[in-house]
């Protein structure tokens, strides 16, 4: 079964990326495997719920789900050091492939130029980023948050998962909303070094959460943050999250962030960084 899922929930997760990161994917990519998506996959398995599935989320419900396992090669987690930045800049990577050895038409390639593309697309922009180097992530977030505010960052952590099965999960906890009235997500972008996608939540128009689950199967614990969309007017009205949910465009939903996704959020100074639902 696990072999079976894999690569249908992949390409689930990869269109919904078109929504949360702004990827393109092709309409062609989508139609060719409608019926494979259809059919074989439910939208707890890609982590995307309602807002009211996820608030009625009790101890010992079953939540069939896919965990991928960060892949290092196509997202490292090093960013690349300042003194070679200048010798290799971010818009020149002609270099980078000829150094890599990674042909541009190869699926790797592809990923790579796709970042390019999608970086290229926002550049200027006052509200998102492709942050190159950490300094510039926080530099970006300190400014989304404002002077004087303190702030820390959260994600999903699977400390023990090494292998990425598709399981059933049992949820040990009801969810846990995280305190924040600003948020600043930041999604890793396939590249020959580390380089985050950015953006803020200008109209504080989602909610966050944290869910403890452990696998059936692995007996792996997970500790997984979910972010809710409170209002979805801005996808596209045949996106793959009004087709799974079954619900209409403008209607809130949520989804699990994977490994290397991360929230930045306030910090608060009672010591309590989160709050029960």
């Amino acid at each position: 079964m696990v072999l079976r899922y894999t690569y249908p929930v992949l390409l689930c997760i990869l269109i919904l990326m078109q929504g949360r990161w702004g990827y393109a994917v092709k309409d062609e990519i989508f139609r060719e495997n409608e019926t494979k998506i259809s059919h074989h996959i439910k939208s707890a398995e890609v982590g995307l719920f309602t807002m009211d599935e996820l608030l009625n989320f009790h101890v010992g419900q079953k939540l069939p789900i896919f965990f991928p396992i960060r892949n290092l090669s196509l997202y490292p987690p090093f960013f690349l050091p300042p003194k070679y930045q200048n010798i290799i800049p971010f818009i020149k990577p002609a270099a980078m492939f000829n150094l890599f050895k990674v042909p541009p038409s190869s699926p790797k390639g592809k990923a790579f130029l796709g970042t390019l593309y999608s970086c290229d697309s926002i550049n200027g922009e006052t509200t998102k980023i492709c942050a190159t180097s950490l300094d510039s992530m926080l530099g970006f977030v300190k400014k989304a948050f404002g002077p004087d505010v303190d702030f820390k960052f959260i994600t999903t952590t699977h400390p023990t998962l090494m292998t990425p099965v598709f399981q059933n999960y049992t949820v040990l906890e009801p969810p846990v909303e995280i305190v924040s009235v600003k948020k600043v997500p930041c999604h890793p972008f396939p590249y020959f070094y580390a380089i985050y996608f950015c953006h803020t939540d200008l109209n504080y128009e989602t909610r966050a959460f944290k869910l403890r689950l452990v696998g059936d199967g692995s007996g792996d614990e997970v500790e997984a943050v979910i972010v809710c969309h409170l209002d979805s007017k801005n996808l596209s009205s045949d996106h793959l999250v009004f087709r799974m949910l079954g619900v209409e465009k403008g209607s809130s939903y949520c989804h699990v962030f994977r490994q290397g996704d991360i929230l930045w959020i306030q910090q608060q100074t009672s010591g309590g960084g989160v709050a029960a639902v």
